[in-house]
C-alpha cells in the first residue's frame, strides 16, 4: 500500500494542538504499524501545508497532493484528523469522493474511517457537527470583538496604520513621535504644494525619509492608501472588509495564503476615537486635491482638450469628457454610455444621461475668451464678485436659510436626547438601543455645528475688502502678461488654476471660477 501523508496548521494556537511534527510523527508510526510505504512530496516525508485555513481547498501541497491521486500513485491518503484536511464538510464529502473514484481511500488517526453507508453516515454527520460547532464558536467569538469595538476598543496590532503604535494593555492607538512628525510633513506638503503623488513620493525619496516599511522609496500607491485613510482625522473603521471567494484563483507555492476581500456597507462599520495626527480640515483638503488630481490626470488621451476634467453635465452631474467621431473631436457626458456609471431610475432602471454631445470647437473658446476677458478687465472681475456678495443676492439667501435650518435643527436636538433618557428610564429602551441611538444623535449634532461654524464664516466674509481688491488686480495684471503667447499646455494650466469647473445644460454654459487672491474668495457664475 502506497500511502501519502497530509498534515496542515493554520495558527499559531492551532500549532500547539495539531504541531506538523506531531501530526507527521502519528502518521508515520500507523504506516509503520501496517506495513505501508510512504510516497514523499518532493523533498519531503509528508504533504505540509503551513499557514492555510482548512476552509478553502486551493492549497499547495493539497494541489500536489491530488495531482498524484489522480495519476493513480497513492492507495491512501492519510490525515490525523478530518479537520486537517478540511474544515468545510462539502469540501470534505468532495475529497473522499474524489479520492475514492482514482482508487485511493482516506485514513485518520482520530476516527476509522468505514466505507459501508453506515461509516458515510456516521462520516458526513461528525463533518457537519464539527462545523456547526466551528460557526457557533466563530459567531460567538464575532459577538465578543463588536462589544470590544463598541467600548471603543482597537481589536488588533494590524490596525495600527503608519504614525500610530498599539498599546496592548489598553487596546488602544497611541501617537507615535517619530512617525507621526514624517507623517505630518506629508499631509502638509500634498496639501500646501502643487504636487502629484508621483511628484510627492519623488520629493520623500529625495529627503531619504524611509517608508513605513523602512524601506528607501516611496510609491505613489502607498502614498495614496496614507493620504485617503480616515483614521489620520481620529476615526478608525473597524470590520470594514469580509472574507469573498477570490474572482480568480491562483495557485501559490508560497505559505502565505492569498486571501480576497470585499468592502462592507458604511453602516456596518464600527468606528472608534483615536488620537488625531492631522486636523480634520487637513484631511478633508488632502482628498478635494486626491478628487481634483484624478479629475484632472491626462488618461494617456490620444488627443488633447483643454476643458479635460473641468466641464460636467448639469442635467446628472456627472463629468464630461472627451472624444472623436469621424475625427471630429466632442466632449460627452459619461454617464450617456458607460453603464457601470449610471444612476438607477426610479423604475430601478438604468437611465443614462440624455445630455447632447457638444463639439470642442463649440465651448473651448467661449470659454477660455471668457477667461481672458476677466484677466484683462479686474474691475469687471471685482464688479461680479460684489454683485454676487451683495445682501439681496441669491447666493446670500441660499446661505441664510441653510443656517436658519441648521440652528432649528440644533434647538430640536437636546430635546430628544431628553426623551431618549426619560424612555430609557421608563425601560421603554433596552441599554444598547439607547447608546446606539444617543451615538446617532451625538454624531449628527457634531456635523451640524460644524456646518453652522462654516455657513457663518462664509456669511462674514462676503464683503471684499480694498486689500483683497487690491490683490485681484496684482495677480490679473501678473497673470495678464505673455496671455496671448501661451501654448496649449499653458492655457490648460491657467484655466485649471482659476476654473473650479465648467457646467454644461444642453444649451448654455456657466463657468465656476475661483480667484486665488491670498484668502479663499467664493466662486463667480457666469452664463453664455
Amino acid at each position: 500500500m502506497r500511502a501519502a501523508l497530509y498534515a496542515r496548521v493554520s495558527t499559531d494556537k492551532q500549532a500547539e494542538k495539531y504541531g506538523i511534527p506531531s501530526q507527521i510523527e502519528a502518521l508515520r508510526r500507523r504506516c509503520l504499524e501496517r506495513g505501508w510505504s510512504i510516497m514523499p512530496d518532493v523533498a519531503r516525508e509528508a504533504f505540509v501545508d503551513d499557514g492555510f485555513s482548512g476552509s478553502e481547498l486551493n492549497r499547495p501541497a493539497l494541489n500536489r497532493l491530488r495531482e498524484l491521486v489522480q495519476q493513480g500513485q497513492v492507495d491512501v491518503v492519510m490525515a490525523y484528523d478530518p479537520d486537517r484536511l478540511s474544515r468545510n464538510l462539502a469540501d470534505l464529502l468532495l475529497l473522499d469522493n474524489e479520492f475514492t473514484r482514482y482508487g485511493a481511500k482516506l485514513e485518520f488517526i482520530t476516527q476509522e474511517m468505514d466505507t459501508s453507508p453506515e461509516g458515510k453516515m456516521f462520516f458526513a454527520i461528525r463533518g457537519a457537527v464539527g462545523q456547526y460547532e466551528r460557526e457557533k464558536i466563530r459567531e460567538r467569538s464575532m459577538r465578543g470583538l463588536r462589544e470590544k469595538v463598541r467600548q471603543g476598543k482597537v481589536l488588533s496590532g494590524s490596525c495600527a496604520p503608519f504614525g500610530y503604535r498599539y498599546n496592548k494593555n489598553k487596546a488602544t492607538l497611541e501617537e507615535d513621535p517619530e512617525t507621526a512628525k514624517i507623517l505630518r510633513l506629508i499631509f502638509h506638503i500634498f496639501v500646501n504644494e502643487s504636487l502629484s503623488l508621483q511628484g510627492l513620493a519623488s520629493r520623500l525619496n529625495h529627503l531619504q525619509i524611509p517608508t513605513p516599511e523602512g524601506g528607501d522609496r516611496w510609491r505613489a500607491s502607498t502614498l495614496s492608501t496614507m493620504l485617503r485613510n480616515e483614521t489620520y482625522a481620529g476615526r478608525l473603521h473597524q470590520f470594514r472588509r469580509y472574507r469573498v471567494e477570490p474572482k480568480y484563483k491562483v495557485k501559490s507555492l508560497t505559505k502565505e495564503k492569498k486571501t480576497s476581500t470585499a468592502l462592507r456597507p458604511k453602516e456596518d462599520w464600527t468606528t472608534v476615537q483615536v488620537p488625531s495626527l492631522v486636523s480634520r480640515d487637513s484631511f478633508e483638503a488632502a482628498q478635494r486635491k486626491l478628487r481634483r488630481n484624478a479629475e484632472l490626470a491626462n488618461r494617456n488621451a490620444k488627443r488633447k482638450y483643454l476643458l479635460s476634467g473641468l466641464l460636467y453635465c448639469s442635467q446628472c452631474g456627472g463629468r464630461m469628457g472627451g472624444h472623436a467621431i469621424h475625427g471630429v473631436p466632442y466632449y460627452q457626458c459619461y454617464r450617456s454610455y458607460k453603464t457601470d456609471n449610471i444612476p438607477l431610475g426610479i423604475d430601478g432602471l438604468l437611465t443614462p444621461c440624455c445630455c447632447p454631445q457638444i463639439k470642442t470647437a463649440s465651448i473651448e473658446p467661449q470659454v477660455w475668451d471668457t477667461i481672458a476677458r476677466l484677466i484683462r478687465d479686474p474691475d469687471f472681475l471685482i464688479e461680479q464678485l460684489h454683485h454676487r456678495n451683495d445682501n439681496d443676492s441669491e447666493t446670500r439667501e441660499m446661505l441664510e436659510r441653510e443656517l436658519e435650518l441648521c440652528q432649528t435643527r440644533l434647538r430640536a436636538i437636546p430635546i430628544e436626547q431628553k426623551r431618549l433618557v426619560e424612555g430609557y428610564r421608563k425601560g421603554l429602551y433596552a441599554d444598547f438601543m439607547m447608546r446606539e441611538d444617543m451615538e446617532l444623535i451625538q454624531k449628527e449634532q457634531a456635523e451640524l455645528e460644524k456646518r453652522k461654524a462654516e455657513l457663518e464664516r462664509q456669511l462674514t466674509q462676503r464683503k471684499l475688502t480694498q486689500s483683497q481688491e487690491e490683490r485681484i488686480r496684482s495677480l490679473m495684471k501678473k497673470i495678464g502678461k505673455g496671455l496671448d503667447n501661451l501654448d496649449f499646455s499653458g492655457k490648460q494650466e491657467l484655466l485649471r488654476l482659476l476654473i473650479e469647473r465648467v457646467i454644461y445644460n444642453g444649451q448654455n454654459i456657466e463657468i465656476q471660477t475661483i480667484i486665488p487672491a491670498g484668502e479663499q474668495l467664493h466662486p463667480i457664475h457666469r452664463e453664455g
